[in-house]
This record gives C-alpha cells, sequence and structure tokens, in this order.
C-alpha cells in the first residue's frame, strides 16, 4: 500500500479524454475500443478526482481497484466513483461503455445531494429492464453533450440529476429493504432533506432538524447513515459547503461575506469545516479555481 501512495496522481476532469462532449463541470464520454485499448495497454495508475464520476460498463469486463481492494465487474455494471476516493480502471480491450464526470455544483438538485448516498455502494449490477432504462437517460445526455452549447447546458443538468434518482432506486432495490422499512424511512429521509434545503442557512444543529420531524437525533441519524451512508451532521456540512462553493465560484461577495451568508458567526469556524469538507480552506479553493 505505501508503493500505491507513491504513485497517486490527482486528476482533473478533462484527464486523459482524447473527446469529450461537456463543460468544466460536467463531461460525458464513450469507452470505445481506442479508450479501452489504451488504458488496457497503459495500466491506469491509481489516482483520485476532484469530481464525482459513473461510469456504465456495458460490455467486456474491468478490473477495478478502489482505495486497496481489487475487484472485477462484468458487463452491465455501474461504477460509483465518489471524488476523493483512490482508484484505477482496467477495462479488456472488448470492453465499451459510458463515462459521466461532474462536480457537485453542476447537479441540479444540490439540496438532495444524490450521489453522496453512494458512498459504501460502490457498484450496481443491472438486470436488462434496468440497463434499457439507463441506456435511455445516456442517449439523451450524449445529445445534450454533442449538440447543445457547452455553455448552455441547463437540460443535461436536470437529465444527470434523473438519472442519478434513478440509480438510488436501483440501489435501493438491490439493499432488499423491507417496503415497511422504506415506508417508515423514506418519509423521514425526504422531510429532511426538504428541510434542510429550507433552512440549512441558519440552522447547522442535528438536534434542530430532529426536533422539526419529531424523532429522535439518533433516529435521524439511523435514517441518514441508511440513506447517505454518512452521518446526519455530516450530511448538514455536505449542503453547506456545496453552497459555499457555489457562492465562491459565482458570486462577488467575500470569504466572509460567504461564511456570514450561511450562518458562521466565527468566520475561522467556517474555514475550519471548509476544509474538513473539501479539503482545502475557502482561500485556497478559490485561489485553485481562478489559476485553473
Amino acid at each position: 500500500m505505501d508503493s500505491l501512495k507513491k504513485q497517486i496522481i490527482e486528476a482533473n476532469i478533462e484527464e486523459g479524454i482524447p473527446f469529450a462532449g461537456g463543460s468544466a463541470q460536467f463531461m460525458y464520454f464513450e469507452l470505445d475500443d481506442v479508450l479501452a485499448n489504451r488504458l488496457n495497454r497503459q495500466q491506469e495508475v491509481p489516482h483520485r478526482h476532484s469530481y464525482q464520476e459513473i461510469i456504465w460498463i456495458r460490455v467486456g469486463a474491468v478490473k477495478h481497484l478502489l482505495d486497496d481492494n481489487l475487484v472485477e465487474h462484468s458487463a452491465q455494471t455501474i461504477l460509483i466513483i465518489p471524488k476523493g476516493r483512490i482508484h484505477s480502471l482496467i477495462p479488456t480491450p472488448d470492453c465499451r461503455g459510458v463515462a459521466i464526470r461532474f462536480t457537485e455544483e453542476f447537479l441540479a438538485t444540490p439540496s438532495h445531494l444524490l450521489f453522496s448516498q453512494f458512498i459504501g455502494h460502490t457498484a450496481l449490477q443491472l438486470n436488462n429492464q434496468q440497463a434499457a432504462g439507463i441506456s435511455a437517460y445516456c442517449s439523451l445526455l450524449a445529445c445534450e453533450c454533442h449538440h447543445a452549447d457547452p455553455f448552455n447546458l441547463h437540460a443535461a443538468r436536470y437529465l444527470l440529476s434523473a438519472l442519478i434518482a434513478k440509480l438510488e432506486e436501483i440501489r435501493l432495490m438491490s439493499a432488499q429493504l423491507k417496503p415497511r422499512d422504506v415506508n417508515l424511512t423514506l418519509c423521514i429521509w425526504n422531510r429532511f432533506n426538504t428541510i434542510l434545503e429550507q433552512k440549512f442557512k441558519v440552522e447547522h444543529a442535528v438536534s434542530f432538524y430532529a426536533s422539526e420531524l419529531g424523532i429522535s437525533p439518533r433516529k435521524l441519524g439511523e435514517v441518514v447513515k441508511l440513506y447517505a451512508g454518512k452521518h446526519a451532521s455530516t450530511a448538514i456540512d455536505d449542503r453547506l459547503i456545496v453552497e459555499a462553493k457555489r457562492l465562491i465560484l459565482f458570486s462577488n461577495l467575500t470569504i466572509k461575506e460567504i461564511a456570514f451568508n450561511l450562518g458562521f458567526e466565527e468566520h475561522s469556524y467556517f474555514s475550519k469545516v471548509f476544509k474538513k469538507v473539501a479539503g482545502a480552506t475557502p482561500s485556497d479553493f478559490k485561489q485553485r479555481h481562478l489559476l485553473a
């Protein structure tokens, strides 16, 4: 593992892609014979992304190293690769598929942070009916990426959010939750997200959301863990930092003003939370994107 760590590289959203449709925050491309053969020959170096990635293996197979686990996946598998995870992909020469890369800021529905629900659920095996549905979404995304204005990808935003929602539906089915369990917990999960979207700028405590839902903080934590694979406090912090990133990138507010806008009385505490979630201080994050 030590030797692996020495080889890790940081990948940007366009790393190693000869042709792709999209923008700096979103990219869609086909895993064709040229790319599959190149990745097979070159044995991709383990790396981590600053973006999220969905890979659909339609034909053939891949060996996927995720952190320190090497797993072989067959056709009709969806790979979910959250940002920051160390991984490498070695496809068979006959492998064909689709890859979608995006930042959280690109999603049309950031309030639900749908992609983050896949932490701990990194591969989904599709049946024929599910594969047909995913294929339809991918066809529409491909059309948008290759024919739409790259600076006007609003339709792609909503298509991507719909695709992720469908994948979440498949994930829940594969988890084999009993209908009664889903009915009891899904309502809490959806209401939590609704209240979080309304109140995240002013309410940062798990106890507030639990009180609004009429349940204990422990029960809320169990539900968030079930659907998002993380603590309730982390889900709240994640929503705050997605909004912070948007304001840093797309507004003229100072870091101090953004902290105040998001309900932080202490600028230093905002920076601490931001660094914990994003891996960099707000100033470093802003500087990195100014230089990009």
